[in-house]
């Protein structure tokens, strides 16, 4: 049994660099296409697993070519996958635009992981009763994910939830939830309130609070994250990089952060530490090939001139 189990998704993700996005009804040449293994749920076990956590991946895969190279991949960064159900439809793929500032357009499509339904929750729950921590995102069904947080609650599983895709969600799940690691446009989207300045991220972590989520985690690009609990709020400043494409920094973080928490770290070490993944992953192309393994970022940390 792992530390550290994720329950989520995976994603092939085929990405074309661009000089600038198209407008609507634009036709433009693109600069190369790559292809990626990804999603939001991969990405984290990844990212958690090159920085030595002890993680477990579950989730839905189709029974074809990008499977096997997700089967593939797990294997050898040494996750867990003893869990891991196959349907015959097909794996879930995304079309990625990045522009030559780094920055990002995504069109998931979700294929496989849709495919993951109560039954197979159900065939996990040992698994959910034994790990430290559960690390959630919201590109399974949402019916099945709250239920995943309410199995959780049940059985006295700590729960990070990272609300990407950015939805609306009830305020009985937001009070299961023990770590909630929305960006500047999920909060916006979770609160129904602006995020422009560091007052309404303030205000609107607040309001998480209030609805009884324990500890909101909102990640602010370049400037770092706010720490936001019902003792205290504090900004943990970030690293400045050349952002070549942000693909995967805040699932980056999350894997950095989730290792952190079941380690017992103080938060406020977490998010630092998780601060460093990040601008490392902005620094490289591509999802899973852009994650960074501990040592590169130790070495990181020791020689950054500008944090």
């Amino acid at each position: 049994m792992a530390d550290i189990t994720v329950i989520g998704s995976f994603v092939m993700d085929m990405v074309a660099s661009v000089e600038e996005f198209p407008l609507a009804g634009q036709t433009i040449l693109g600069k190369s296409l790559s292809k990626y293994p990804g999603g939001k749920g991969a990405n984290q076990c990844v990212a958690m697993a090159r920085l030595g956590a002890d993680a477990e991946m579950i989730g839905m895969l189709g029974g074809d070519e990008n499977g096997r190279i997700f089967r593939e991949l797990l294997k050898s960064e040494g996750i867990k996958t003893d869990n891991i159900f196959e349907t015959h439809i097909p794996t879930a793929v995304a079309q990625i635009q990045v522009n030559n500032k780094g920055e990002n357009k995504i069109v998931v499509i979700p294929s496989a992981n849709f495919e993951f339904g109560f039954e197979h929750l159900k065939q996990i729950e040992s698994v959910i009763a034994k790990t430290k921590l559960v690390v959630l995102q919201l590109e399974l069904r949402l019916d099945v994910t709250y239920e995943i947080i309410r199995t959780c609650h049940r059985l006295g599983a700590p729960v990070i939830l990272n609300p990407a895709p950015a939805v609306r969600l009830d305020e009985d799940i937001l009070r299961m939830v023990d770590y909630l690691t929305p960006n500047e446009t999920e909060l916006a989207v979770l609160t129904q309130m602006p995020t422009n300045t560091q007052e309404e991220v303030f205000a609107a972590a607040d309001k998480l609070l209030d609805i009884g989520v324990k500890n909101v985690i909102a990640t602010l690009g370049s400037r770092g994250a706010l720490i936001a609990t019902r003792e205290s709020k504090k900004i943990i400043s970030g690293y400045k990089v050349q952002a070549v494409d942000t693909v995967a920094a805040g699932d980056s973080f999350n894997g950095a952060l989730a290792k952190c928490i079941a380690e017992g770290k103080p938060l406020e070490d977490a998010v630092k530490f998780a601060n460093a993944v990040g601008a490392l992953t902005v620094t490289k192309r591509g999802a899973i090939p852009s994650l960074p393994k501990l040592g590169e970022v130790e070495e990181f940390i020791k020689n950054c001139k500008n944090h």
